[in-house]
């Protein structure tokens, strides 16, 4: 493509400055969420390794049982893109009501599937101690998660409609919340006792509730806007809800696949030992604290992509999706670096100086993997964000959905069957991610995703 042709792409509506006022307070925000946890499993190694190890076995799988019910909620950031694209204020708000009665009607259902993660965990093959702490954030978390959905419904709201500056300043409050009581109830500061793991989920609860304390109040302030009619949007609205609910249940159900898939392969890893369990959660602990911003920018790119297409101009929706990728290989390039250059300090913050040889190495070569990884799965998210912006929710679920469990079950032969040592299952799994990525660019050049009618 000639360099004046992607410069009038990156420069026009759909451009770098459009996409950069949207994704990167978002991905301020996820950078947030993401330090909220890194800092849980530093807090958490101070306790003991079976702590730290089982923050991300418990974290993970609460987050399976309940990550349907996000990516239901979280489709509705396009769909408000969309109203919002078609000058179709009023319905902005009522969009946001229906993700509401969706959140009341989902709490009950997470709260009867804790029994479920807890057995999960119990036959996952992990040490008796790494199980029961995992059992008890994991409980905590789920019976709480509510507040989060709450959460959710809101940023999703504002999302859609780009003001993700405010979603920026929410999570900032709750991370804050979250590292003060974090600190205070693990460690049994200020007059409280010493929690240990459950003193790490009741912080998160708490840090959920000030975020979505934070959020309601800039919402309600909205009714002085005459333009969204916000009075009349606390109603039951049927067509909105089944919209949510059919686009939606795509959304869903690729994000619970593909965090079951992740989160079994996890325990699968994990249940090599206490020792290789601590280097894999080093791993994946790093991963996903460095990969979590590239999800702001895949809902600045769902967001923008669904903007454009609800004001039917495929043009600009496509140069959106060329700005996400050009941002997602800037990250994606200082992110390598750093996993290549500086892997023996980023391990040495979980790691003791008498700790085994076997886990360092294991740690600095899964950090390193990831070096060629994070590029793979930048790009996939974009394309990912974008199709779904697009109301191609389906062929995105079907595509992560078959990719993350061949990934759970290429990781389950090699350890069980052929017996293949950590570091050779690691290497396989990553380099095996480019799969993911051809499987979203064939289906984005197909232009399915220019079918769909979300708003009509």
């Amino acid at each position: 493509m000639p360099i004046n042709k992607v410069l009038k792409r990156l420069q026009g509506p759909g451009g770098i400055k459009p996409m950069m006022e949207i994704a990167f307070p978002l991905m301020l925000s996820t950078s947030t969420v993401a330090m909220m946890m890194f800092i849980d499993r530093l807090y958490l190694k101070q306790v003991s390794a079976e702590a730290m190890n089982a923050c991300l076995s418990g974290g993970f799988t609460s987050l399976a049982f309940s990550s349907f019910f996000i990516g239901v909620i979280g489709f509705s950031t396009a769909l408000v893109a969309q109203h919002l694209g078609a000058r179709q204020l009023p319905t902005c708000p009522r969009v946001l009501t229906q993700t509401i009665i969706f959140s009341c009607l989902s709490i009950p259902i997470i709260f009867a599937l804790i029994p479920a993660g807890r057995w999960l965990l119990e036959t996952a093959g992990l040490s008796s101690e790494e199980t029961h702490q995992a059992q008890t954030y994991l409980t905590i978390l789920m019976s709480f998660y509510g507040l989060n959905l709450f959460r959710e419904s809101l940023s999703s709201y504002f999302g859609g409609l780009g003001k993700t500056r405010v979603i920026l300043l929410s999570t900032l409050l709750m991370g804050l919340a979250n590292v003060g009581a974090n600190y205070v109830l693990i460690f049994g500061e200020l007059g409280f006792p010493a929690f240990g793991i459950a003193g790490a989920g009741y912080g998160t609860v708490f840090a959920w509730f000030v975020g979505l304390f934070a959020l309601c109040v800039i919402y309600f302030r909205q009714i002085q806007l005459p333009e969204y009619q916000l009075s009349k949007s606390f109603r039951l609205d049927l067509g909105i809800l089944k919209k949510l609910v059919h686009f939606g249940f795509a959304s869903g159900l690729r994000i619970t696949l593909l965090i079951f898939a992740i989160d079994l392969m996890i325990l699968a890893f994990q249940s090599y030992g206490v020792e290789i369990s601590t280097a894999i959660t080093i791993v994946f602990t790093w991963i996903h604290t460095l990969f979590i911003p590239v999800l702001g920018l895949e809902i600045g790119t769902m967001s923008l992509t669904g903007r454009f297409i609800g004001a039917r101009d495929p043009s600009n929706a496509s140069d959106s999706v060329f700005s996400g990728l050009s941002l997602a290989s800037v990250y994606a390039l200082i992110i390598s670096s750093v996993c290549l250059f500086a892997t023996s300090e980023m391990v040495g913050m979980f790691l003791k100086t008498d700790s085994a040889a076997e886990i360092n190495d294991l740690a600095i070569w899964g950090t390193q993997l990831y070096a060629f990884m994070v590029f793979i799965m930048a790009w996939s998210a974009i394309l990912g964000g974008a199709l779904r912006g697009a109301g191609d929710t389906y062929g995105t679920m079907t595509i992560s959905a078959v990719f993350w469990w061949f990934q759970y079950a290429l990781v389950v032969i090699m350890i069980r069957l052929f017996e293949l040592s950590p570091s050779v299952v690691l290497g396989i799994h990553i380099f095996s991610s480019p799969l993911l990525l051809f499987a979203l660019i064939g289906r984005f050049r197909s232009g399915a995703w220019r079918k769909f009618e979300l708003i009509g």
